[in-house]
């Protein structure tokens, strides 16, 4: 499903979206993440070990909810799954996010010095959102 393309402006900003996952009892767990949106696709890194990834490995549903900074009460949330956790070894698709989020991210927290700091022998994947439905609030 195509996001509208009054709300991609969210998807193309360097807004965080809050992620959303079902635990293993069942409990939604919400976790503040970087996000690329690419070609029409929402893709996240994760990181072996975990709680997200071992929640999408066991069901691969997933809500990102992305706010407006500006705009706080104006949001758009994109509900589906994810269709695979693809092994990302040279954390390419890490940089990206990385790069993306370069701008606004903490001193130290992107870019080179990313790489060193975030250096932590931990397997990356990286994932991509099917989108089932799209929900938006303001518009």
């Amino acid at each position: 499903m195509d996001v509208p393309q009054p709300l991609r402006y969210l998807l193309d900003s360097t807004a965080v979206a809050f992620v959303s996952t079902i635990g293993p009892r069942g409990e939604p767990q919400t976790t503040p993440l970087w996000f690329l949106h690419d070609d029409g696709a929402v893709r996240i890194s994760l990181v072996e070990g975990r709680q997200k990834l071992r929640n999408l490995r066991r069901d691969p549903r997933i809500s990102l909810v992305v706010v407006d900074p500006a705009r706080p009460t104006r949001y758009v949330e994109l509900r589906g799954r994810v269709d695979a956790l693809v092994p990302d070894a040279d954390r390419a698709l890490e940089r990206r996010i990385a790069a993306k989020y370069a701008p606004v991210a903490p001193s130290g927290a992107a870019g080179d010095e990313h790489e060193e700091q975030d250096d932590d022998g931990l397997a990356r994947f990286a994932a991509a959102v099917v989108v089932e439905k799209v929900t938006s609030q303001n518009w």
